[in-house]
């Protein structure tokens, strides 16, 4: 599928397509298996680096927090308290009450980070919701702008194959980083 017939696709919605925009990345909080960077490369080849991007922030923001406030309205259930009931999970929420929510800062600034898997702990921990969203309203737009710069012209990804090394470099590293953050902040262990 070409820039155009994204574009395209969008203009049939006509001002609905903001709203299919905005809900692309807010449906992914909750199905953690869709592909944000996808979606925010799509917002910003249709609607223009800025508007795209910050279609993309607020769904991804708009969705974490309801799954974060969700699960937080529902710890009593028996199934939220097996999760906390776990080593892993017991580990992190001692790590992020001693630590504060720098390291959860960290981790959703990388778009390779499970963020279902953190807006879970985060609920289940003792972080504050007004201090959770302000977490989630920076971290995010850090990871989708980072995502809406790289794929805003995607086109020329083909056609200038400097830009393209320069991206694959960027996500290389930021996946290295990630998978080195997650290994120190979530250590595997035998539950």
């Amino acid at each position: 599928m070409t820039v155009e017939q994204v574009q395209q696709w969008f203009a049939l919605f006509g001002d609905l397509g903001y709203i299919v925009g905005f809900l692309l990345p807010f449906i992914e909080a909750f199905l953690p298996i869709l592909p944000i960077i996808v979606f925010v490369i799509v917002n910003v080849n249709a609607y223009g680096l800025i508007i795209g991007t910050i279609l993309a922030w607020l769904g991804t923001v708009c969705g974490s927090f309801i799954v974060f406030w969700s699960l937080r309205q529902l710890a009593h259930l028996k199934y939220i308290q097996r999760v906390k009931a776990r080593k892993t999970t017991q580990r992190l929420i001692s790590f992020v009450d001693r630590r504060g929510v720098i390291p959860i800062f960290i981790l959703l600034c990388f778009p390779f980070t499970p963020s279902a898997v953190v807006n879970i702990v985060a609920s289940v921990s003792h972080i504050k919701p007004l201090h959770y969203f302000w977490v989630l309203l920076t971290s995010k737009f850090i990871m989708i702008g980072m995502i809406g710069w790289l794929g805003n012209d995607i086109t020329t990804l083909f056609t200038n194959p400097t830009k393209m090394i320069i991206v694959i470099c960027v996500i290389i590293i930021v996946w290295l980083l990630g998978r080195k953050l997650e290994q120190h902040f979530m250590h595997n262990s035998k539950e």
